[in-house]
This record gives C-alpha cells, sequence and structure tokens, in this order.
C-alpha cells in the first residue's frame, strides 16, 4: 500500500472491521458510516481497546466535519461498553489506528467540498489510485503518539489527548445548539459556492466628495436672530451651503468633485451592471480589473481629499464673514442672552462680529473633519441559492447577462444527482 493516498470512509471502515487488537480516531468529528464501523469494534475487541477523541463543537457539524447522528452512535456504543469519548477542543486532523496500521489525513469539510471517493450518481466509481490524495498511510502509530493517548510503555501516565469527557450534558448542549442553527443541506451549500464564482452583487460607494451638498445648521441663538427678520431669514435659513456648486473644487476639469464622480460612473458602466429589481451585478471574472480601477479612484480621492483640505479653511472663513456680515446689524439690536453677560450692555460691534464668527466655524466644523469623510467603499454580496431558484430572478439575470453561464456544476461540488452530472458532463448554461 502507497504511502500518500486518498483516505477515504470505506478504506478506513474496512481497516477498522479487520482489527483485532485495538481501534483509534481522533478527529474534529465523525459520520454515521465510520461511527457505526467503530462501534461494532467496541462490541467485538472490547472496552478498553477503543479510543475515540473529538473536538466536540456545533460548528464542526455546521462546517461539515461530522454530524450529530455520528457523535450520538458513538456515545451509545461508548456507554454500553463503560468507556467515556474523549473531548480535543480545536482538533483539525484526523488519525485513525487499526492495529498497526495508521492513517493521517486531512478531513474534509463537506460544506465546500466532497469527500474523497464520493462521485455522482451514474458515475463509473474511481479506482483508489485515481483519488487525489489527503493523508498518509504508516504501518505504526509514532511512539510520541501513543504515549500521548496513553497506549505507551507508561500506559495512563503520559496521556495529554482527549482529557475532556463528553457526557449526555454536553451532548444535549450540542444538539439544542443544532436545532437552534442547523447545518445546510450540502449540495446546496457547494452548488451556491460554484454559483457565487460566476457572479456577485456589488455596491460601490463614494462618500463625502459632494462638496456642494456639505451644509452646517447655525447655532440656536442665531437661529432666533434671524427668525426676527422676516427677509434675513428667507434668504439665509437654518442651514447654509459651505462650498458653492461654481467653486472650482465642484467644477474643476483636472481634479474635483465632478471628476471624482465621472470617474466612479465609467467604473460602473464599465464593470457593473445594474439588474431591475434585483440589485448591481459584477461578474466574476471582471472582478480582479474592477478592483484595479477602484484603486485608481481611492487614489484620486486622496489627492482630491488633500487639495480639499488646504482650501477649506479660506472657503469657511470667507462663508462666515459673509454671514456675519449679514445678521451683525440684528446682532447688535437684539444680542444672544448667552453673550450678554460676556460683552456687557453696550458691546463692541468688533467683539459681536468675533463672537458670530467664532460660533460660525465651531458650526462649520474643522476641513480635517470634512475631508475624512471622504472614502470609497465596496460590499461584496454573495447570490443566495434561493435566488438561484427564483424564476422571476433567472429570468432577470438572462435578460442582463444573455452571454454568462450563470451555473457551472463540476467536480469540485460533487454533486449526486444523474440530472446534474448530465449537465457537469455537457456544460449546459442554467438559464
Amino acid at each position: 500500500m502507497p504511502a500518500l493516498q486518498s483516505i477515504t470512509d470505506d478504506l478506513l471502515i474496512d481497516a477498522i472491521h479487520r482489527a483485532t487488537q485495538r481501534v483509534v480516531l481522533i478527529g474534529p468529528g465523525v459520520w454515521p458510516p465510520l461511527a457505526k464501523a467503530i462501534a461494532l469494534a467496541w462490541q467485538k475487541l472490547g472496552s478498553k481497546n477503543v479510543t475515540v477523541i473529538l473536538d466536540v463543537d456545533p460548528e464542526i457539524c455546521r462546517m461539515g466535519y461530522g454530524s450529530l447522528e455520528g457523535l450520538e452512535i458513538l456515545q451509545a456504543a461508548a456507554t454500553a461498553a463503560g468507556e467515556p469519548l474523549g473531548g480535543e477542543p480545536g482538533v483539525r486532523i484526523c488519525v485513525v489506528i487499526a492495529d498497526d496500521q495508521t492513517f493521517v489525513f486531512s478531513p474534509t469539510a463537506r460544506q465546500l467540498e466532497a469527500p474523497p471517493g464520493e462521485l455522482p450518481v451514474a458515475t463509473t466509481p474511481q479506482p483508489q489510485s485515481q483519488l487525489k490524495s489527503n493523508g498518509i498511510v504508516l504501518t505504526k502509530p509514532p511512539a510520541a503518539l501513543e504515549n500521548e493517548l496513553g497506549s505507551g510503555p507508561d500506559g495512563e501516565t503520559t496521556r495529554t489527548l482527549g482529557l475532556d469527557v463528553l457526557d449526555q450534558q454536553k451532548l444535549a448542549a450540542l444538539k439544542q445548539d443544532l436545532d437552534q442553527n442547523p447545518p445546510k443541506n450540502f449540495d446546496l451549500a457547494r452548488a451556491v459556492n460554484v454559483y457565487n464564482a460566476r457572479v456577485q452583487f456589488v455596491e460601490l460607494k463614494l462618500g463625502g466628495c459632494k462638496l456642494s451638498e456639505h451644509k452646517a445648521q447655525l447655532p440656536d441663538h442665531l437661529i432666533q436672530v434671524l427668525k426676527k427678520n422676516p427677509a434675513l431669514s428667507k434668504k439665509i435659513g437654518k442651514n447654509i451651503k459651505l462650498i458653492n456648486e461654481d467653486d472650482i473644487l465642484v467644477t474643476d476639469p483636472k481634479l474635483s468633485q465632478a471628476t471624482l464622480f465621472k470617474c466612479r460612473e465609467t467604473i460602473q458602466s464599465q464593470y457593473l451592471r445594474a439588474v431591475k429589481g434585483v440589485g448591481t451585478v459584477i461578474e466574476r471574472s471582471k472582478k480582479a480589473d474592477f478592483l484595479k480601477a477602484v484603486e485608481s479612484l481611492k487614489a484620486e480621492v486622496e489627492k482630491f481629499a488633500a487639495n480639499v483640505e488646504t482650501k477649506l479653511a479660506e472657503r469657511f472663513r470667507i462663508t462666515a464673514e459673509q454671514l456675519t456680515d449679514e445678521i451683525l446689524e440684528d446682532l447688535l439690536k437684539d444680542l444672544p442672552e448667552s453673550w450678554q453677560k460676556k460683552l456687557g450692555p453696550k458691546p463692541d460691534p468688533n467683539r459681536v462680529r468675533w463672537f458670530a464668527l467664532e460660533d460660525l466655524f465651531k458650526a462649520f466644523g474643522t476641513p480635517a473633519g470634512k475631508v475624512g469623510k471622504m472614502k470609497v467603499e465596496i460590499v461584496f454580496k454573495d447570490v443566495t441559492y434561493d435566488m438561484l431558484n427564483d424564476p422571476e430572478f433567472r429570468e432577470q439575470m438572462a435578460e442582463y447577462f444573455p452571454d454568462l453561464q450563470m451555473l457551472e456544476e463540476y467536480s469540485a461540488a460533487k454533486e449526486r444527482t444523474a440530472t446534474r452530472s448530465t449537465r457537469q458532463k455537457t456544460q449546459e448554461p442554467f438559464f
């Protein structure tokens, strides 16, 4: 038997059935066929000759390393044999020992892919030599491993693995967790993974860059002054624009608000498709180029932010001075109550003007604060399997992606139905 090979459930079960001295299982979880083989070994070999060590965590079942049914089979067998199941949190490698034959392999997370040897219905089984290797076979377990299992020359005194015990209370808690949040159907999950490799939803956001929409709310005491002058109140309002639409920061053809949004629109039109009633979609084959284009947009936003920060202080000063000049006469006639103690009954107009400017600057915020909100955000979302089976969704996607094969099922998914296997061979488009 070659050292490096594909460790399948059938291979392990056969070795366990032939064992006459001992059987050991270490792994994150266990599936029913292998659990049943170990349960039979307990009956045949006796309680002291079978050891089982697992990671008893609900996420193990949700990832597809094992199932609750497999655990329950082993727990029942262990109880009948008067032996506990050992727990080893975080273990992510499998070791099966059958007499002096040792299998060390990487377990398969069946949420993502099928285990070695699993083939679609109506497919000719592959010879063992053609399956992908996922482990090694040793003639005897390493001495260090035997010591850690407590089966070396010094017995249980050296045991360090599986010291936690799986009891009925832990099993009940595991079952309750899985009832509340059960594992997905593995065939469906794998189909989603393959489907998502072709298209994704995406949101491209350009935030904080619309300077022409930046506004500041006037302080309450200044608003009260404006309310007493209807003409002034109508002219100014509670909120004021900080940057005009014709400002060079908004309109400059080299670098401005206009150029940034034009760049975003170019990226959207080149890489993204807005599917009516569904969302914005990107082909995964275009994703790398899309991300490069977005990085260029981010670089432009950074340059724009640096340019804006150096000029905003001057814009804020001009706006504050113009506004103060508009309301100064009304302020002198009706001084805000909060200023009266500081300015006295007959305040100097220059000091009043200074107070107004200071309050407006506070209301405007800092240039650094404004440019700090300028950023490019990308949010990717996967297409769900429910969407894939929605006739309306399929019709909409086919309209926008007439030439794109939306779903390609291939060996990574290891689907079990003959229908899917047929599509695999012909690579027939899903739509």
